[in-house]
Parts: C-alpha cells; sequence; structure tokens
C-alpha cells in the first residue's frame, strides 16, 4: 500500500534510530540498521513510497556524499597520496573486471553476459562506505585512500564499461558506431569535471567576497550541490563525479569555505542517510533470488576476491602501508549507485537481445546483497586498522 509520505519518513527514521541503537550495543555499524528499517517497512510489511521520494532521496544524498568526498581531494592531499592511489585505483579495477569475467564465463560459458558483468563490477557505492566511516568516526591512511579510491570508482567504471558494451555488442552481432561509443565516455567524465569545477569556481569566488552566516553557507552550498546533480543529470554527464568536482575545486581555492561547509553538511547527514539506506531496502526484491542464485552468488564472490586481491596487488605495488595491502579491498565491496545506473543503460544499449532483462535483474540483486554484507566488510576492515573513534 502506498503511505502517507510524512508518515512514511517518521517510521523510518524511528524505526533506524531505535534499530541503530540495538546493533550499536552488539558492536555492529548502525547502517545496517538502516537497511533493515527499510526492509521492514517495505518487503515484509509492504508499505510503498509516493512517486519520485526514492528518487529525491537518492538524488540528495549521492549530491551530498560526492560533495563531500570531493572535499577531501586537497592539493596537499593528492600530492602527499594521489600516485599511489591512481595505481591501486587502475589494478583494483582491472582485477575486479577480469575476476568476474573469468568466474560468470566459467559458470555459465556466455561470453556477452560474462563481459558486460565484468564491465559493470568494479563501480564501488560511495554513499554505503561513506556512511560507515563516518558511523565508526574513522581517522587514518586507510580511510583517506578508502574515501579517495570509492570517489574514483566511478570515473574508472565509466570507462570500463564503454569498453565492455562495444565488446558486448560485437559479439552479439549488433551494430556499433565506434565514434559514438568514443564519444559517450568522454562528454560523460569531462563534462562532469567542466560543470562541476565551473559551480566549484563560482562559489569559491562568490564566498571570498561575501561574509556569509553558517546558516546562510549551509544553504548556498546544499543548494549548490543539489543544483549541480540535477544539472548533470539535465545533460547526461556523471553526476556523481560532477558534485566530486565541485568540492575538489572548493577545498583548493577556499579551503576556509570547503571545511566549513564539509562540518554543516555533516551535521544533517545521519536522517539523510537513514532515508537514503531505508529507501533501498524498502526496493529490495528478494522473488528475484530464486531464478538467477548461482549466478548471483558467483558473481558476488568472483567480484569480492577480485576487489580483495586488486587492492592488495595495487598496496604492494604503490608500495602502500600493511593496513591498506591487507584490508582496503574489504573496505571497499560497497556495489550501488553507478553500477545500477550502467545496467539500465546497458538494458537499453542491449534491448533487442535477451540479455537486457538479465542484466538488470542480476544488478539489482547483487547490489541487495552487497548493500546486506558490504558494511561488516568496512567496518572489519576499519576496526582491524585500529582506525574507529567511536
Amino acid at each position: 500500500m502506498t503511505s502517507n509520505i510524512y508518515v512514511l519518513v517518521g517510521l523510518v527514521l524511528l524505526l533506524g534510530f531505535v534499530l541503530g541503537q540495538l546493533l550499536r550495543k552488539v558492536g555492529l555499524t548502525e547502517v545496517l540498521a538502516y537497511l533493515f528499517a527499510g526492509i521492514i517497512i517495505g518487503p515484509i510489511l509492504h508499505f510503498s513510497a509516493p512517486e519520485h521520494f526514492d528518487t529525491i532521496i537518492s538524488g540528495v544524498t549521492l549530491a551530498f556524499v560526492a560533495y563531500m568526498v570531493g572535499l577531501s581531494f586537497s592539493f596537499s592531499f593528492l600530492k602527499k597520496m594521489g600516485k599511489k592511489v591512481l595505481i591501486i585505483l587502475i589494478v583494483e579495477v582491472l582485477v575486479t573486471s577480469i575476476a568476474v569475467w573469468i568466474v560468470i564465463y566459467l559458470l555459465t560459458g556466455d561470453l556477452p553476459l560474462s563481459i558486460i558483468l565484468a564491465s559493470l563490477a568494479p563501480a564501488t557505492a560511495p554513499a554505503g562506505t561513506i556512511a560507515v566511516l563516518r558511523d565508526l568516526r574513522s581517522k587514518g591512511t586507510l580511510t583517506d585512500v578508502s574515501i579517495a579510491v570509492v570517489g574514483l570508482d566511478d570515473a574508472a567504471a565509466i570507462v570500463i564499461y564503454s569498453v565492455g558494451v562495444i565488446w558486448t555488442k560485437m559479439l552479439l552481432g549488433g551494430e556499433v558506431s565506434i565514434a559514438s561509443s568514443i564519444v559517450y565516455p568522454v562528454w560523460e567524465i569531462f563534462g562532469a569535471v567542466a560543470l562541476g569545477g565551473a559551480f566549484g569556481l563560482a562559489i569559491s569566488y562568490v564566498t571570498k567576497k561575501r561574509v556569509l552566516s553558517s546558516d546562510h553557507l549551509f544553504v548556498v552550498c546544499a543548494a549548490v550541490a543539489i543544483l549541480c546533480w540535477g544539472l548533470a543529470e539535465m545533460i547526461g554527464v556523471s553526476a556523481i563525479l560532477a558534485c566530486m568536482v565541485l568540492g575538489t575545486t572548493v577545498i583548493n581555492f577556499n579551503v576556509h569555505i570547503g571545511n566549513r561547509s564539509n562540518e554543516l553538511i555533516d551535521n544533517i547527514m545521519t536522517p539523510v542517510f537513514i532515508l537514503f539506506f531505508a529507501v533501498i531496502g524498502m526496493e529490495i526484491d528478494f522473488s528475484q533470488f530464486a531464478s538467477i542464485w548461482a549466478i548471483v552468488i558467483v558473481y558476488c564472490i568472483g567480484r569480492s576476491v577480485g576487489k580483495i586481491l586488486g587492492c592488495s596487488m595495487g598496496g604492494i605495488l604503490s608500495k602502500s602501508e600493511p593496513k591498506i595491502t591487507k584490508y582496503l579491498g574489504i573496505a571497499l565491496l560497497n556495489q550501488a549507485g553507478v553500477a545500477v545506473g550502467l545496467a539500465f543503460l546497458a538494458a537499453q544499449e542491449l534491448s533487442g537481445y535477451e540479455l537486457g532483462g538479465v542484466i538488470i535483474t542480476l544488478m539489482a540483486t547483487t547490489t541487495a546483497l552487497f548493500q546486506l554484507f558490504s558494511p561488516l566488510g568496512t567496518q572489519y576492515a576499519i576496526k582491524k586498522a585500529g582506525e574507529v573513534n567511536v
């Protein structure tokens, strides 16, 4: 049944809070509680969200998260960690894709399916990872590298996807326009960089000229992040990347405003995260699992092994600290956002073939599983690295 939006929001916030307190007592992250709140209200009690509710909540949450991730990319951080992060990112993305490609092909013998799933696998969900790090108040090298890699993963995922979908179409005998296939990722990435950079420069300049109170600064930064997200969607560029570049530009051109806006937005993120993860929980359809369980399990295993192995290899090659080599992959298992978005794109691109519907079902189901279990992995990694400050 469709519920009154005020009743729904109130129930979700209260249930998320209560379950969060219970899970905190047994040493688990509250992010799991927010998901469980959505599962109870959606699949169990059969409440459904009003139209566009999930779109608004997810858009606002990811806009804020991407902006805050961008604020961590100061010139001093990039100078200190940039090379290491880039090496880890490239190795992790390639190893994850190859691992998924191999295990899916060995299970199904279906080369096009294995390639398209491999091209979707590297994307990591920034919201899930950041929510756990925030919940644990973690600080340290592993936390910093996790935030950096999770932020850049989406750009890498877009490039990998663009290659994968061309290859899949060629194998299926479809017509492939090399020009459009090159233009799409270039526009998606560089258009986002231009949009986020322009907004970042504008807000940095305006806030230098005017003295804003905390309330006014919060309004301006929240409005610009949401506006940047919306315009990115309108012109067809990566919204997450645009908001991330917005944050990166602000922190490097007006560090005072960047730090203050980070603190102000962080103050409201707990209720925002509760609503975001509850919405995901409400949309989990456990009935899908029955028909594709073998591929789902093998994909999840292949992606997890690829992430952990890729981050370890990248850590070794970049001569990173042992705790990064050991635990970074475990901290970055979350999947959502860009992976599901690219799955919808893939379904449209391959709509003339049977793969379209299968891809969406697979990605939705595997994303639900990673959303349920990956917060525990992030919590474990941060605790083992000694970076928890709760």
